[in-house]
């Protein structure tokens, strides 16, 4: 940059430095990237705008911030590179005003971008979405991490300029990002107050943020731990001047930089500082509740009430619902238990209708428990009713909704039913409790009845062979509905209490 440049206002040094910047030919590189990893992933996610929203956080930031720090380094580290230091300490313009315009300049075109591709995000979402709205706290936290960032990479620069600073940026900060992805996998309360910190979590379940609202505890924490960050940065930057002198030529220098930069440069360390410290010590009281995340003194007590909606039904005598957020499943959904409804229609425990809850199973206490609060899955209620999530085992409400039209989904779903149906126990295998040879064998032939075309496998249970399994299902599933329908109602009592063998099946 020029004396005569550096000598016009600063909007005017800003737009040549934007006109200029490096980053600008790194943008298509960055949406290509964003394209074909974050993008793409997301629509491989069921249309809910808190699941897709979830890329920005796990995929955007892992594409975006070790980008946006190896060019932040190479574009601090220029003046040293070029050995141009002394000609430009000779400019009426001092050594931070300079580096201000090149990191102003290098956050536009970063945030620029990312926020251009969460645009293109959320405006495919919105064109699948049957409910709810954007979130804004994942792009806060995203738009902070890649300033973050973007920060931690110019201030590598201009304190050690180098070929080697900008590749070496990149890496530590890709590093450091899976470092906090695989500590936030699976995390629970009282571990790692890092893993909490870390935006790159694990995807949410299918319906996180469609019947509770997600507490937006944890993101401020982030914003206020990366922003600190950032700010006390800044701070060092602003008195990288004065760490170049000797303990001799300290007050001379002070006088020099000027003392109220100075000033302004302790006080922007103390600040980052104190704010980062506050959002750590913050982060370690967090624990799980209905909400998600709840850290006491952020928490709304309002985030843990249920969001109202009105289901989406269908049928007529049996009534099957899907929350507004999934009717594109329902069709599916009804289509797949209707046929299971009138197959065990006035035996004990038949249900009486379908609805879909809340996926408890995914939020649990250090102890593995469920969260008080989130209902159960399965079989319950006077009169029955089937309640299912959106996470079931083997016939998720993920991804298309074009899943759900295969038979495969459809026989899954009806297994789903019939499974604590027969067994007479909720979520059976999710609580660990394996069906009795002679269980799995009633819940195959229902399941092969009304889904032929399905093929559904069969493992060892009890050590019973698959085969045995197989054959007795395939015995049973032969005869005709009314046969099959006269001897459950005789016989499901003693086969929920396991007393009923593989031979005994007719």
């Amino acid at each position: 940059m020029t004396a005569v440049a550096l000598s016009r206002g600063p909007a005017r040094v800003l737009r040549i430095e934007i006109r200029r910047s490096v980053v600008l030919w790194s943008v298509p590189l960055l949406l290509g990237l964003f394209y074909f990893d974050a993008f793409r992933t997301a629509a491989g996610l069921p249309p809910v705008w808190t699941v897709r929203s979830s890329a920005i956080t796990t995929h955007m930031i892992a594409d975006f911030g070790p980008f946006a720090a190896g060019l932040a380094a190479w574009v601090a580290s220029r003046e040293g590179r070029r050995k141009t230091g002394d000609l430009l300490a000779t400019t009426v313009r001092p050594a931070w005003a300079r580096q201000a315009s090149a990191l102003g300049a290098t956050l536009f075109w970063l945030l620029l971008t990312f926020l251009a591709g969460v645009a293109a995000l959320y405006i495919d979402v919105a064109r699948q979405a049957t409910w709810g709205g954007p979130p804004l706290w994942p792009v806060a936290v995203g738009v902070v991490e890649v300033a973050t960032f973007a920060v931690i990479g110019f201030t590598a620069g201009a304190l050690f300029p180098g070929r080697f600073t900008a590749p070496l940026a990149a890496i530590g900060t890709f590093l450091l990002a899976e470092i906090g992805y695989h500590a936030a996998l699976g995390v629970q309360p009282g571990t790692s107050t890092y893993a909490l910190l870390s935006p790159s979590t694990a995807v949410p379940l299918g319906d996180d943020g469609v019947f509770y609202h997600v507490a937006p505890d944890l993101a401020i924490a982030q914003v206020m731990f990366m922003g600190g960050i950032t700010i006390a940065l800044l701070g060092l930057l602003t008195l990288a001047p004065v760490f170049r002198l000797s303990y001799r030529e300290f007050w001379s220098g002070v006088s020099r930089v000027g003392r109220w930069l100075c000033v302004a440069g302790v006080a922007l360390l103390a600040a980052g500082v104190a704010a980062s410290w506050t959002a750590f010590a913050l982060t370690g009281t967090a624990r799980l509740g209905v909400s998600g995340w709840i850290i006491p003194a952020l928490h709304d007590a309002a985030s843990d009430q249920p969001v109202p909606y009105t289901p989406d039904c269908a049928g007529t005598s049996f009534k099957v619902c899907v929350h507004p957020a999934f009717s594109a499943y329902l069709d599916a959904a009804n289509m797949a238990l209707q046929p299971v409804a009138a197959e065990i229609a006035g035996l004990p425990g038949a249900p009486v209708r379908a609805g879909q809850v809340a996926s408890g199973n995914g939020v649990r206490n250090a102890q593995g428990m469920r969260i008080a609060g989130l209902a159960t899955a399965g079989l319950s209620g006077t009169p029955p009713v089937y309640t299912y999530t959106s996470d079931n085992p083997t016939a998720p409400f993920w991804g298309s909704p074009g899943i759900a039209d295969t038979a495969f989904w459809g026989a899954g779903f009806q297994q789903e039913l019939l499974t604590p149906f027969i067994t007479g126990s909720n979520n059976t295998l999710l609580e660990g409790n394996v069906p009795t040879p002679a269980q799995q064998a009633v819940v195959t032939a229902l399941t092969t009845a009304l889904s032929p075309q399905a093929q559904l496998s069969q493992g060892f249970i009890n050590g019973q062979s698959p085969g045995r399994i197989a054959a007795a299902a395939e015995r049973f599933a032969s005869l005709s509905p009314a046969t099959r329908h006269a001897w459950l109602a005789t016989h499901l009592p003693a086969l929920r209490a396991g007393t009923i063998t593989l031979d005994q099946l007719p």
